[in-house]
């Protein structure tokens, strides 16, 4: 990398701890159950695990925020939890890194969700996985509750992040609140999209859907150079978005601006063990990048650093901005 490019990207990184995002989506809680298989059990063919530990960590929009804040950004979280013990740990460990939970509203009988992963060692293969997740429709109460929340807080901040994990919180009104501020305060909004909501994204700064997401709400399916660009198009028409980053894994990342060529961003050559959260790193760091002041092909080269760097470990985990700044200084 030039002098003068490395500069840059490392002054980028510094604006981090500057910056203010609200963050809105779907909270979650990941629980990890470590063990050692020694023998198959006589009950069933299925392996014994001798639990070793247990480790709790942010996940689905709380793992966004992990991760913004780790990188040096101030955040506040805006979404819904349970008055359960998952919610009850979710809101603590929140709180202890420094995160403001003013917009986290509590919902009787809500389930908080929670993903446990049993994982084995000395491979770290994953066994199986645990979801306990609401299956009730969240209080029309709540929901207006969190339009309102987004309406009068994104104005005094310096951008919106939208962490849609299809469990509910993102819900039509709210996207039409989130576009109304977007086109007429110009304010910077990027957002992972799932299923539930994609005819209902307008306006929004940067969409980052994975290669299946996108193959989905295009209509297109993803098999080569000509069907990513025309699903690329069609998700900027249809998305009025300034930009599309569609995330392609082992293939890197495809940037899409309206007007413009395609831009693609290889993988970094290094081994990824585990692609877990990752897509929750990349719209964190091209959230904290654009906020920053970055080109969107500058937001797509440090996310796609990040990226990298969270396969290097097992589970969701939050990339430190000394990290990030060290793989910059060693892009080549």
């Amino acid at each position: 990398m030039p002098s003068g490019t490395l500069k840059r990207f490392l002054a980028l990184t510094g604006k981090f701890r500057r910056r203010h995002l609200l963050v809105v989506g779907d909270l979650m809680l990941d629980r990890f159950i470590w063990g050692d298989v020694e023998r198959i059990s006589p009950e069933a063919p299925v392996p014994v695990l001798r639990v070793t530990s247990e480790s709790y960590r942010l996940g689905g929009a709380a793992n966004v925020i992990h991760n913004i804040r780790s990188l040096g950004g101030a955040v506040t979280a805006c979404g819904v939890i349970g008055k359960d013990e998952s919610g009850r740990r979710l809101l603590q460990q929140l709180r202890r890194i420094g995160i403001s939970t003013s917009g986290v509203f509590l919902q009787r009988g809500f389930q908080t969700t929670q993903k446990s992963r049993i994982i084995a060692r000395p491979r770290h293969q994953q066994i199986v996985r645990l979801d306990r997740e609401n299956h009730e429709e969240i209080d029309r109460k709540v929901l207006q509750d969190i339009r309102r929340y987004v309406a009068r807080f994104a104005v005094k901040c310096d951008g919106v992040v939208i962490s849609d994990y299809g469990k509910g919180v993102i819900h039509p009104e709210l996207l039409e609140t989130v576009s109304e501020l977007a086109e007429r305060q110009n304010i910077l909004c990027v957002a992972d999209p799932k299923k539930k909501n994609y005819q209902r994204y307008r306006n929004v700064t940067l969409l980052t859907p994975n290669k299946e997401e996108a193959s989905q709400a295009s209509g297109v399916e993803i098999r080569d150079e000509e069907t990513l660009k025309e699903a690329g198009r069609r998700l900027l028409q249809m998305w009025r978005a300034k930009a599309v980053l569609i995330t392609r894994g082992p293939d890197g990342m495809s940037l899409f601006r309206p007007g413009r060529e395609v831009s693609h961003f290889s993988t970094e050559a290094r081994d990824l063990f585990d692609v877990t959260g990752a897509g929750d790193t990349v719209v964190a760091v091209c959230a904290l990048a654009l906020a920053s002041g970055a080109s969107y092909d500058e937001a797509a080269v440090m996310a796609n650093l990040a990226a990298g760097l969270v396969g290097d470990e097992v589970g969701t985990v939050a990339v430190p901005a000394d990290q990030l700044k060290e793989a910059i200084r060693e892009r080549r």
